[in-house]
């Protein structure tokens, strides 16, 4: 009987290879997506994921790097707005006309600058204006995607990271092409392992970024999933050094 079971299984995956959907079942999730929550793109399936973690960290201050066309900044503005946070996006193009209804868009600021340079001075400006420690609760990397750029990042921003806060990177199993949970394939670009590369010499492991796995590194709990181009989430679990 086993064997006969195995046999089916078998043809039945050929038959019906695994796909999954992705859904926004909080109302104020879907309200910020709106026609977004079902449009097809790489960062669609891990939107469900930011913003549980961004809600999780509790935040006051929500720091996304990387806007383009604001699908990310959407899940983003929802947290925001569950959590009584502020989102500040940072990208080197002016995203500040994207579309984004007046009820998120109280909670967001925008600043036209290159991220790395944004997180000295300028970043401890921002929170002062706004009465805040000079820290992130919830930051979201998804910006060139290049090895060295990302370095810089995470030299510039985890000490800008809470005490418990959470740091999410999009882009860390890059390829010429990347599949969907729905299980449909599109045109990507290999980066080379730029993302994953930058955390794995920052963390001092080496992963397989094309399987689903869980670990802890040098203070934080990783979680990564694989499709869509790849989503890792680092979560601090102990205290980081003072920021300057």
């Amino acid at each position: 009987m086993a064997l006969i079971a195995t046999k089916i299984n078998a043809w039945v995956r050929r038959q019906r290879p695994a796909r999954w959907g992705t859904s926004s079942p909080h109302p104020v999730l879907a309200a910020a997506l709106g026609h977004w929550a079902d449009a097809p793109s790489d960062i669609h399936d891990h939107l469900g994921v930011m913003f549980a973690e961004s809600v999780a960290a509790q935040p006051r201050l929500i720091v996304e790097l990387g806007t383009r066309g604001a699908v990310s900044t959407r899940a983003l503005l929802a947290a925001a707005e569950v959590t009584g946070a502020h989102l500040l996006s940072v990208d080197m193009v002016d995203c500040s006309t994207n579309d984004i209804e007046d009820r998120f868009r109280q909670r967001w600021s925008f600043a036209l600058a290159d991220d790395v340079a944004y997180a000295g001075e300028p970043f401890a400006a921002f929170c002062a204006a706004r009465g805040l420690p000079p820290l992130a609760d919830a930051i979201l990397i998804d910006t060139s995607h290049r090895y060295e750029h990302t370095c810089r990042e995470l030299d510039a921003w985890l000490p800008r990271l809470a005490p418990r806060g959470v740091v999410m990177f999009h882009d860390t199993n890059m390829g010429d092409w990347f599949r969907r949970l729905d299980g449909r394939f599109a045109k990507g670009w290999n980066n080379q392992r730029g993302v994953i590369r930058a955390i794995e010499e920052r963390l001092g492991r080496r992963w397989d970024e094309t399987s689903v796995f869980t670990d802890t590194a040098g203070g934080f709990v990783v979680q990564h999933s694989p499709w869509s181009s790849g989503f890792t989430v680092l979560r601090r679990v102990c205290e980081p050094p003072t920021p300057a």
